[in-house]
């Protein structure tokens, strides 16, 4: 038996006749788990796969090269532990029914915890937002450690008992809008942050926060399920991890079908803690796990941690393709060659192939105050939601079919962008 096993950043190809064929890959269901250790040669890794239904345990050796070793990530489980079969902890007594809407969450965020201006006026803002700066704590131990339930919430999206809102999230195939999605998850794991903290200097008759909380990272989104625009969609989660200034936000949605709430997506956002200002870092208060669950959610946010540094030494920005990259990208660039011109200009599309000149889309928007967040930054989730839509359409020329969605991983902010920035978008197959 053949099987392809996606080991963090790194896809490998297994070779075993002891292992059934339901092996799921990371971005799926996950019905096993894996544990990775390393041969003194750094030459074969011994994967021990457990199977969750039946409880028994498979054994698999893999051969790898020595730059392919070098350069895997291989972080041990916790046995019965798997990546991305970990919930999110729901504390006792909640009700299965959300009292309130999305909606309301950006209502209190604006009003009770951000405030400011309710229109758009810059030097209002600054005013308002320099006199938080005192409130600011000076290091991380002058904030209480917060527990993961402190930060919990869920929220409903009534798509199906709003239709005025349905229409929001309508497409014309009749599904919902993944980028309206993405906005209220942008939101909402801005939420659970605020949730989270919780400032000793704070007044405590003015609920304005001094903190600025913007998303840095969207580490992996996973679709489970078909989401339809006809029900009701439930959000909920919490904080499971955080650094000095950082904190990771995990998210659940469910779709209520047939009297009963399933499992739709999964997300992981990771959110940056800054002053008022947004000019620089601040302080989050330290996590306090109770349970086993919490603490291997706590293990997981970690371990996610480990792996973005770990992607990031491997960027081309920083390094030169390796041996292997650089046989692999001569190979592509030969097969379109012709050979008997002598020539690399004279160029040759291979079968069923397109140049990716040929598979590129292209959208400018002009960043209207209407789109700013709390912060008078152009919202994070506007922005996701343009993104998401300019590759979905640009799928679709390029296939001619409709595309579905079912994984998402890695949407970087870099940089905030400021009201009136013209903002360009480029997508590429």
């Amino acid at each position: 038996m053949r099987a392809v096993l996606s080991v963090f950043p790194v896809t490998v190809d297994v070779e075993s006749d002891k292992c059934d064929t339901n092996i799921c890959y990371s971005n799926r269901e996950p019905t096993r788990v894996y544990q990775v250790s390393l041969a003194p040669s750094a030459q074969v890794a011994l994967f021990l796969l457990r199977d969750n239904s039946h409880n028994t345990h498979h054994g698999l050796t893999m051969s790898l090269s020595s730059s392919l070793a070098r350069r895997l990530l291989l972080v041990p489980l916790s046995r019965g532990t798997c990546a991305r079969s970990l919930s999110v902890v729901v504390p006792p007594g909640v009700p299965s029914v959300p009292d309130k809407t999305s909606a309301e969450v950006v209502r209190n965020l604006t009003e009770s915890v951000i405030g400011g201006p309710s229109t758009y006026d810059p030097k209002v803002y600054q005013r308002q937002r320099e006199k938080l700066i005192s409130m600011v704590p000076s290091s991380q131990t002058e904030l209480p450690p917060r527990r993961m339930q402190d930060s919990f919430d869920q929220a409903i999206i009534p798509l199906g008992s709003d239709s005025q809102l349905r229409d929001r999230y309508l497409t014309h195939f009749g599904s919902v809008r993944v980028g309206r999605l993405l906005e209220d998850m942008d939101v909402f794991a801005v939420h659970l942050v605020f949730q989270h903290i919780l400032n000793p200097k704070q007044d405590s008759e003015d609920p304005q926060s001094p903190f600025s909380i913007v998303t840095a990272l969207v580490d992996r989104i996973d679709v489970k399920h078909k989401i339809t625009a006809d029900h009701d969609i439930k959000m909920l989660g919490h904080v499971t991890w955080v650094g000095k200034s950082s904190a990771e936000s995990t998210l659940e949605l469910y779709q209520m079908r047939d009297g009963e709430w399933i499992h739709v997506l999964e997300a992981t956002f990771v959110m940056v803690v800054r002053d008022p200002l947004n000019r620089g870092s601040s302080y989050v208060n330290p996590l306090l796990v109770e349970t086993e669950q919490e603490k291997a959610l706590l293990e997981r946010g970690e371990r996610n941690k480990i792996q973005r540094l770990a992607a990031s030494t491997e960027s081309l920005f920083k390094h030169p393709p390796s041996e292997e990259e650089k046989a692999l990208i001569h190979d592509f660039f030969i097969q379109t060659v012709d050979h008997k011109a002598l020539s690399f200009k004279a160029r040759i599309l291979p079968d069923n192939s397109r140049w990716m000149e040929d598979a590129k889309l292209k959208n400018i928007l002009i960043c209207q105050p209407e789109h700013r967040n709390r912060f008078n930054k152009i919202f994070g989730g506007f922005l996701m939601r343009q993104a998401f839509e300019l590759a979905w359409a640009n799928t679709y020329v390029y296939s001619g079919q409709r595309p579905f969605v079912k994984h998402m991983d890695d949407i970087s902010f870099k940089k905030p962008v400021p009201v009136g920035s013209l903002l360009y978008f480029n997508s590429q197959v």
